[in-house]
């Protein structure tokens, strides 16, 4: 006689858990299109294109429309500005800076303020590529009370670009505006997608272009790509803090943002796209 207690599906401890598959079909995740060979990050949507050429070197901006309560906290004459500092032997891994709005899974699973990519395909143009994400008006986020030590640097960046940081009851609340939005994306996220840029260009294309056979240029391009990234992540953010310390003392950075209403309505860019309203 069995014990009243006794259920037979607790023979096993894995059933009803992700071990036995169970949700997996139902799991949050950014979906793949069957039918497309891309990531999601190169699927925009309606975006507008703006050529431009900083020190003779052409690149391609994309502004994606944003949804009702988002903005793109840089105008494009702030990053074009900012490109214009960039020394000009660093910009000519640069194909494409992105304006992205981001979808709502994303923002959930893999929320960034920008990212360089080593290569993006949208249609037409290629290459790599720093993309900068729209914001929702008023983010707010949090952080765990557990940070390793490259978090607590971030942390006090983002209170120094002016993000209102209030420790909580199991961690820390991140209080954004546009402003501030545009101190962290402005003058250190894109200086810091750059720094990745020059990190692939320093340390992988120009060595294996200059290595003596085909063997040796793969195990250069290899062992960059083995890199661990927080050694990445590492030259990237010293990257962007000397650019920032180098314009600051120029007393360049930061500046106030640039709004050129005439310039932004003939490329057919809604203002609105930019937190401003309709003159």
């Amino acid at each position: 006689m069995k014990h009243s207690a006794w259920n037979p599906t607790r023979r096993n401890r894995k059933i009803g858990t992700e071990d036995s598959g169970y949700s997996k079909d139902n799991k949050l995740v950014i979906p793949d299109r069957w039918s497309e060979d891309k990531i999601f990050w190169e699927r925009l949507s309606n975006p507008v294109k703006i050529p431009l050429k900083v020190k003779n070197h052409k690149i391609t901006m994309f502004v994606e429309p944003t949804k009702h309560g988002y903005i793109h906290a840089s105008t494009p004459n702030d990053i074009l500005k900012i490109l214009e500092l960039i020394p000009k032997e660093h910009l000519q891994e640069i194909e494409i800076v992105v304006l992205r709005q981001p979808k709502e899974k994303e923002e959930i699973l893999k929320p960034v303020w920008g990212r360089f990519v080593y290569y993006a395909d949208l249609g037409k143009y290629t290459g790599a590529g720093v993309y900068l994400e729209a914001m929702k008006v008023g983010t707010e986020f949090t952080w765990g009370e557990k940070l390793t030590p490259f978090d607590a640097k971030e942390l006090k960046a983002l209170e120094k670009d002016g993000h209102k940081v209030e420790k909580i009851k199991r961690g820390y609340l991140v209080r954004t505006t546009p402003e501030t939005v545009r101190n962290t994306q402005l003058f250190r996220t894109l200086p810091h997608e750059i720094g990745h840029a020059v990190d692939y260009l320093v340390n992988s294309i120009i060595p294996s272009i200059e290595a003596t056979n085909e063997i040796e240029s793969e195990r250069i391009t290899n062992a960059f790509f083995s890199k661990p990234s927080l050694d990445k992540e590492e030259f990237a953010n010293r990257y962007s803090r000397e650019f920032y310390s180098k314009n600051l003392k120029k007393q360049i950075l930061p500046f106030p943002r640039i709004i050129d209403e005439e310039f932004l309505n003939n490329l057919d860019l809604d203002l609105k796209w930019f937190g401003l309203n309709k003159s």
